[in-house]
């Protein structure tokens, strides 16, 4: 069964603190009847192999139980940015870790526990709104091939040029993720051509971007949760789409410019356990 994810952030104060002794369940079967056909995944087609050192360094394989579930981004040595779905079903913070530093999925790279996960309180399980998370590593990552996120300042404008990247699969009939680093450009699309796409199946909200070229670069299942990039900048994270590089239905990313808040105020609150 493909999911329904969607990526968006709180301007909120309240905040969700999942520990190893916490629970937040979501009806992910009632979630994936909201679109149609029944078939949606989270979504890099197209584009080429890349290296962790030539993308930026800033990319991480997150893990669960060791199985790789979704991708995220540094924005420091102990904070990762990456979507609050991810999280569903694998609430056991201590199962968690992160790979940093590494090109292939069978490399080591500096492997790290995660010590905490915050998302929102406003996360919804109907259309996934406010899917969003910061999880806090045990320990710093740092070194050759790691460097750290900036959140976006840029503004987002039709045909504007992001890259996103990740070790998802590479077509829609696919079965299993890849094992080595991809990347792809992809560009800002009319909002209101990406609403009116979506209208009959899903709820995009303000918080919410569409990005790819249709019928040829998107992301793609295992992408969830990763950083769409321009100039070191984080400005979106992979959120959703129906099929992968579908013909009709684009990419969907959350808006970073609209979770700052969010962002900067759950950092605060981890850095401060030091």
């Amino acid at each position: 069964m493909r999911l329904f994810l969607v990526l968006v952030a709180a301007l909120l104060p309240a905040v969700n603190h999942v520990h190893a002794q916490e629970n937040l369940t979501i009806d992910t079967d009632m979630l994936s009847k909201l679109v149609s056909p029944p078939s949606v995944y989270s979504r890099v087609i197209g584009g080429e192999y890349t290296t962790i050192e030539k993308l930026g360094g800033y990319l991480v394989a997150m893990r669960y139980r060791n199985d790789f579930i979704c991708g995220g981004g540094l924005l420091a040595s102990r904070i990762v940015l990456t979507a609050a779905h991810c999280f569903l079903g694998r609430e056991l913070v201590q199962r968690w870790e992160v790979q940093a530093g590494i090109t292939s999925l069978s490399q080591n790279g500096q492997r790290v526990e995660l010590a905490e996960y915050i998302s929102p309180s406003a996360f919804r399980e109907q259309d996934m709104h406010m899917d969003v998370a910061l999880g806090l590593l045990s320990r710093p990552v740092w070194g050759r091939n790691i460097m750290h996120l900036k959140l976006c300042t840029t503004k987002l404008t039709f045909g504007l040029q992001l890259t996103v990247a990740g070790w998802g699969l590479i077509n829609a009939k696919a079965s299993n993720y890849q094992t080595h680093l991809r990347k792809v450009n992809v560009p800002i699309l009319n909002r209101k051509q990406c609403l009116a796409t979506y209208m009959d199946t899903v709820n995009l909200t303000d918080s919410m971007f569409c990005a790819g070229v249709l019928g040829k670069k998107d992301a793609c299942t295992f992408d969830s949760g990763g950083p769409l990039v321009i100039n070191n900048q984080v400005c979106g994270i992979v959120s959703f789409g129906i099929g992968c590089a579908s013909p009709k239905y684009p990419g969907v990313y959350t808006d970073v410019s609209f979770v700052k808040p969010f962002i900067q105020r759950t950092m605060a609150v981890l850095l401060k356990k030091r």
